[in-house]
């Protein structure tokens, strides 16, 4: 959701080097996410989270320790009718709550550099090219996201070029190039280089689309000497609109090779020979309301297996569901329930089960009903409790020690706009 405003603070704040000779047109956008608890836990202390290490998921509802900030501010230039340029900054804001001023020194705060792109568009005339648009930087691309447990799917963001909404009959295309590792690099080193190509926006049944992104991973250096590796990665998904007054995402990722791996890919994708690796990962969510009852929610599942050239393997599967339910336009009753467990064939608990399940209860006080509405003020207690596997991992870690079970307990402010 976007909020306009007049554009002379941020303007300011952004400085001399966003003039140009272009005149600034109206629709400035601010838009951004926020989020800030504080608590504490039946043992003692301040807030402690619960993610099981070996998994993907954390199930976020009263099951977070930092304050994080995310502010995106874009600056159109030009005649929207005709040719159009805008300029798009994300900066994110991540800090501990620990002190009334924290500092970057020491690693208090962090400042991160999330977007810094220009997107034009207008060039092409009439055609299949009429609404198509060129984009040069580093920006978010292609992200999917499941919001209740805070896990982006798929995510083919970076440093790079395309272009987009090219009409190719009932599919739109887009083509982009990405990179990781900095500019200026040493003859030895090797970069990773991703080549995407998406297809989206297809109707296939009443309320339903599908869409899909292939992306090939290659290295590249300047060194000869070097073994290069590569790979290749494929997401497809369906969405299913004005399903139980929401809807539904089902998604496939597969990969090979350097494609072959969890969330992170491909987006931080590595280097090296990764010969033989396999991967392949199913996602689904639901957000579901029933108007005139109350009631509104989300749900999520997830399964995914990774093998290595080696013939081990390592899986993860995980579901969670949070249910809301108004008792007036403005407070209401959130719980979150979710499962995580993961399990691999190697290493000191092979073919032994990392689990973890956590419930959170929190009373909300939101703008209006459902699930969805923001901003919102809460209060939360959750519970999480663990099987040995999970302790030896490290999920018992601060002052819960060496227990199977722990609950914490505080507030929450969060909003998005």
């Amino acid at each position: 959701m976007h909020k306009t405003f007049k554009p002379l603070p941020i303007v300011l704040a952004l400085g001399a080097a966003l003039a140009a000779p272009a005149v600034l047109a109206d629709g400035l956008e601010y838009h951004g996410y926020v989020r800030a608890q504080a608590g504490g836990t039946s043992e003692g202390g301040n807030l402690q989270c619960f993610q099981e290490n070996g998994g993907r998921a954390k199930y976020r509802l009263g099951n977070e320790c930092d304050n994080y900030s995310e502010h995106s501010v874009a600056l159109p230039f030009g005649d929207p009718n005709g040719v159009w340029y805008k300029y798009k900054l994300t900066l994110t804001i991540q800090n501990q709550g620990k002190q009334d001023a924290e500092s970057t020194n020491g690693g208090a705060m962090n400042w991160l550099h999330r977007e810094n792109y220009v997107a034009a568009g207008g060039f092409f005339g009439r055609g299949f090219m009429e609404n198509a648009s060129l984009w040069v930087g580093q920006r978010f691309y292609n992200r999917h996201d499941v919001h209740m447990n805070d896990f982006y799917y798929w995510g083919n963001s970076g440093t790079g070029a395309g272009i987009e909404e090219v009409q190719a009959g009932p599919v739109k295309l887009a083509f982009a190039y990405l990179q990781n590792g900095g500019n200026a690099n040493a003859a030895n080193d090797v970069v990773n280089k991703r080549y995407s190509v998406r297809f989206y926006d297809i109707d296939v049944n009443p309320g339903g689309k599908f869409e899909g992104e292939y992306v090939h991973l290659m290295d590249s250096t300047a060194d000869d000497g070097v073994t290069k590796g590569s790979g290749d990665m494929l997401f497809l998904q369906h969405t299913q609109g004005g399903l139980l007054g929401g809807f539904n995402k089902v998604a496939l990722v597969l990969g090979r090779e350097q494609g072959a791996g969890w969330e992170w890919l491909p987006t931080y994708a590595g280097t090296g020979d990764q010969n033989g690796a396999k991967a392949w990962r199913v996602h689904e969510q639901l957000s579901f309301a029933f108007p005139g009852s109350g009631w509104s929610g989300t749900a999520t599942a997830h399964y995914g297996k990774y093998k290595n050239g080696g013939g081990q393997t390592w899986s993860w599967a995980s579901v969670g569901v949070r249910p809301v339910y108004n008792f007036t336009k403005n407070f209401s009753l959130a719980a979150e329930l979710g499962h995580d467990e993961a399990k691999a064939t190697w290493g000191a608990d092979a073919g032994k089960a990392s689990k973890l399940d956590k419930l959170t209860i929190a009373p909300q006080l939101a703008l209006s009903e459902g699930v969805w509405s923001r901003p919102v003020l809460r209060a939360f207690i959750t519970h999480a409790r663990w099987n040995d596997v999970a302790r030896n991992y490290g999920i018992a870690n601060g002052v819960f020690g060496t227990k199977n079970s722990g609950t914490t307990f505080g507030v929450q402010a969060e909003a998005w706009w």
